[in-house]
């Protein structure tokens, strides 16, 4: 799955703040890993790929609010992994892309799943 990736990952434990695309309900997930282009949610609870989703990342001095999509769901994970799911950002103003290019970057490189 790496091969196509756009956007170097890394392992990060970071909030998020998730609603349905409606703005409805809310929920708080961890994340696996993180990159410009998307990010590895933990959780037990799981959307279906294909939903769409209204997400805010806290950052160092902000929040960065995007709409991403579920591209994929981990139900049952197997040794060593965690169930979640991988969202891919569809939308993100373009000041909140750089903040979070930056704050990837900054990251130092660590083995992902």
């Amino acid at each position: 799955m790496s091969e196509l990736r756009k956007h170097p990952r890394k392992s990060v434990r970071t909030e998020f703040v998730c609603r349905d695309e409606s703005g409805q309900g809310e929920l708080v997930f961890d994340s696996g890993d993180l990159s410009a282009g998307g990010a590895f949610l933990l959780s037990q609870v799981l959307f279906e790929q294909g939903e769409r989703l209204k997400l805010e990342l806290g950052l160092p001095g902000r929040t960065v609010c995007c709409e991403a999509y579920v591209a994929w769901v981990r139900r049952f994970p197997g040794p060593g992994e965690e169930a979640g799911m991988g969202v891919q950002f569809v939308w993100l103003a373009d000041a909140d892309r750089h903040a979070l290019e930056e704050f990837v970057a900054k990251l130092r490189l660590e083995p992902t799943r």
